[in-house]
């Protein structure tokens, strides 16, 4: 709930009973203020000065129909003040200053020291503090369209470059997946569907144990491990399990995704099949080479003992 304190300019300027009606005039055009509590050097309040209030005295002292200057011997012009206490709720408030004569309310704190004044103008303040939130929430949703049309370009920036990712994804060579903390997969391209006799996407949501055969599922969980603890697992060999049972020898490297916070997303495993017939051909075919270096290491013959 909102109070006086809330409407309450703080602190406000005091004007002394031996101030000149010059000063004071020169303070309220410099300090734009339009009403102050007036006190004698006692600190004892005789009333509030206005903006009316001073230009009457100042036009009576100046027609020489009073001699002095000071604003303590006008003090017959001087309003009465109206207090209210700075806990009063702003409804309460509004009837006090309607009620008033000056219009204007001194606040007290709990110990009826004057901590505040509230003019009507602080009132206006707080009507168009109302106001302004509908006017803000037009610029607002007008800066939140301008931004959603700049993250909308954004996002179509990154679509682009997302259907760029996932075609080379799903149409590298390799085979690759991802799985997440617990060994489930949350990604797999195409090709390792096709390699393993899957359908497209039947792969999510199985886990490594489904992936990898069984005598490889101890070291699937250490490359898991490895991974969520940021260190990148090195070319090695594994066996894929086939929709159908049978094994395909992979060579494998994995490493992990992580967020700006460096907190594990997933891994990223890239796999190459690992085809020993080929392989046997293909030195098979550098054995029978005569001048390769294998050839000849190969057809090196033991020394007799």
């Amino acid at each position: 709930m909102r109070t006086a304190t809330d409407l309450m300019t703080p602190n406000p300027k005091m004007v002394g009973s031996g101030d000149s009606l010059q000063d004071v005039i020169q303070l309220f055009l410099e300090q734009g203020i339009t009403s102050s509590p007036v006190v004698n050097p006692l600190g004892e309040i005789l009333g509030v000065l206005t903006e009316l209030c001073l230009v009457k005295a100042y036009m009576l002292h100046k027609a020489k129909f009073h001699k002095s200057d000071k604003v303590g011997h006008h003090i017959d012009l001087l309003e009465s003040p109206t207090y209210v206490d700075q806990s009063l709720p702003i409804i309460e408030v509004l009837r006090a200053m309607i009620s008033a004569s000056t219009h204007r309310l001194l606040v007290r704190d709990a110990k009826h020291k004057v901590i505040g004044i509230i003019s009507p103008k602080d009132l206006m303040r707080a009507v168009d503090g109302k106001l302004n939130p509908s006017q803000n929430i037009k610029q607002k949703l007008a800066d939140t369209q301008k931004s959603l049309k700049e993250s909308l370009d954004k996002i179509s920036s990154i679509e682009k470059s997302l259907d760029v990712y996932q075609k080379i994804f799903h149409e590298t060579p390799y085979i690759m997946h991802a799985v997440d903390q617990d060994g489930k997969i949350i990604m797999a391209n195409k090709r390792e569907h096709d390699m393993l006799g899957y359908e497209d996407g039947e792969l999510i949501g199985k886990t490594i144990f489904d992936l990898y055969s069984e005598p490889m599922h101890s070291e699937a969980k250490r490359g898991l491990k490895a991974a969520i603890d940021g260190a990148n697992q090195q070319m090695t060999y594994t066996s894929m399990k086939r929709k159908d049972g049978t094994t395909l020898r992979c060579d494998i490297a994995s490493s992990s995704m992580r967020d700006n916070d460096g907190k594990f997303i997933s891994t990223i495993s890239v796999l190459r099949p690992f085809d020993s017939e080929e392989l046997l051909r293909i030195l098979n075919g550098i054995v029978e080479d005569k001048d390769s270096p294998l050839a000849r290491y190969v057809n090196i013959k033991p020394e007799k003992k």
